[in-house]
């Protein structure tokens, strides 16, 4: 079995090369053939006229001399109406020529035809002389002219075979050259070397594959940056419950702290307790949905009245901050998970509470477009600097003013929003900057 894509591709152009070769030697032939019997009729028939003039001149007896002391290249036959009168030494015997064919000539017509094949041709002229009248037969023999033929062609398709797999083994290196760099480079690839990069410049479809195994080695690039900073960063926001836990737990083992201070202690390690618990939950909620694995029931429901029912449900939080609250929705219906939905206000409006100033300002707004409904979750406050608006969807990133303990953010809330979003074929976009109110704004189809 051949495995080398570089012999594959020799072996099929010398395949087609060869069957060209011989097509071509075939139909060649063919014409050449037919060509040489029109010409070299043409010459018997010239060479029969010559014949008979020296028949008339030199008579019978003349004639025949001259046909024993010339070495003619083809035979020459004289019949009269009683059968064969005089030919050239050593002639064959004309086979097909029968005497319906000779008394035809006598009587003045021509006669030619191919016996056996188109390498002996026969041509019958009539003669006169002296009121006599005879049938003059010439046999030429083509063999010669077609192995000649033959051999010009055979030698020259020979060389043009000879140049043909010199080329095909060269234009092939260059053409496979690329297909081993990407081998090469998908080797590399598997070892885990993602600082790979092809420089192939071709258009072809060569290399359209090269520019898509650079796209798909910068995205590997990416995923696995990304998976280091993942590990990276839940073990920094496992690390930091976990020491304090620790900690606590060694003073209160150890007796260092006062009787009234451990009841301090305790309700501590309960609140590092659940930050824990909490950042685990986001971490699952977050792979269930990446996995694709978190049941995805869609179906037609009031938007309007689960966006109120969750900034209620949420009263207690922003009312504790002071918060004033725009609610301004028309009647609203989609097509969605409402229970994943549920996740995504919750989220938002966190955020907006979370990140607002006492007695700030959350505002909703939503609007029923053509095929779609669009929903906007406005709040004031420190804003997001511009150059972390790209990043605020990614897992575990904090902008500057929200990289606090008392915020309780674990960068984990957008992240799952926005997954949610792509579930539902939907988009989320923000507006936002340093000082400035943040908006954001989610379409979902009807």
């Amino acid at each position: 079995m051949i495995q080398s894509i570089y012999m594959k591709n020799c072996l099929n152009y010398f395949f087609v090369i060869i069957v060209s070769l011989i097509v071509s030697f075939l139909i060649t032939s063919l014409i050449f053939q037919n060509q040489i019997i029109k010409i070299r009729e043409t010459e018997v028939m010239e060479q029969g006229k010559g014949m008979i003039y020296l028949y008339q001149s030199l008579g019978s007896k003349g004639f025949n001399e001259y046909l024993k002391s010339t070495n003619l290249p083809y035979d020459v036959y004289v019949y009269n109406k009683n059968g064969l009168m005089l030919t050239t030494p050593n002639a064959s015997k004309p086979s097909g020529l029968g005497k319906k064919a000779i008394m035809d000539v006598i009587e003045g017509h021509v006669y030619h035809q191919l016996e056996n094949g188109p390498h002996n041709m026969m041509i019958g002229l009539p003669l006169e002389r002296k009121n006599d009248k005879f049938a003059l037969f010439i046999k030429p023999s083509l063999k010669e002219s077609f192995s000649q033929i033959r051999n010009i062609l055979l030698t020259s398709l020979l060389i043009v075979l000879l140049i043909g797999i010199f080329l095909v083994l060269i234009t092939t290196r260059f053409l496979i050259r690329p297909l081993v760099q990407i081998t090469n480079a998908t080797n590399e690839l598997a070892r885990g070397n993602f600082h790979i990069h092809l420089d192939v410049k071709s258009k072809d479809e060569i290399g359209q594959l090269a520019k898509s195994f650079n796209y798909m080695v910068k995205e590997l690039n990416n995923t696995e940056q990304m998976r280091k900073d993942f590990v990276a960063n839940v073990s920094h926001e496992l690390q930091s419950p976990l020491a304090a836990i620790k900690g606590m737990t060694i003073a209160l083992k150890d007796e260092a702290v006062k009787p009234e201070e451990g009841q301090l202690y305790l309700e501590q390690i309960l609140l590092e307790s659940e930050r824990l618990s909490g950042l685990t939950k986001q971490l699952l909620n977050l792979s269930i949905l990446e996995a694709n694995k978190s049941p995805f029931k869609p179906k037609h429901y009031q938007l309007d009245r689960q966006l109120r029912n969750q900034l209620v449900a949420m009263q207690s939080l922003w009312m504790e901050r002071d918060l004033e609250v725009d609610f301004d929705l028309p009647k609203l219906e989609v097509f969605a998970d409402e229970s994943l939905m549920n996740q995504v206000w919750t989220n938002l409006y966190s955020n907006a509470i979370k990140y607002n100033f006492d007695y700030g300002k959350i505002s909703v707004r939503g609007f029923d477009r053509s095929n779609q409904v669009e929903i906007l979750i406005s709040n004031t406050g420190y804003g997001i600097p511009k150059k972390d608006i790209p990043h605020i969807f990614e897992r575990f990133y904090r902008g500057e003013k929200a990289h606090t303990r008392t915020t309780e953010s674990y960068g984990l809330g957008l992240a799952v929003v926005k997954r949610i979003i792509d579930l539902h074929n939907g988009s989320i976009s923000v507006d936002s900057g340093e000082s400035q109110e943040t908006t954001f704004r989610i379409c979902l189809n009807k």
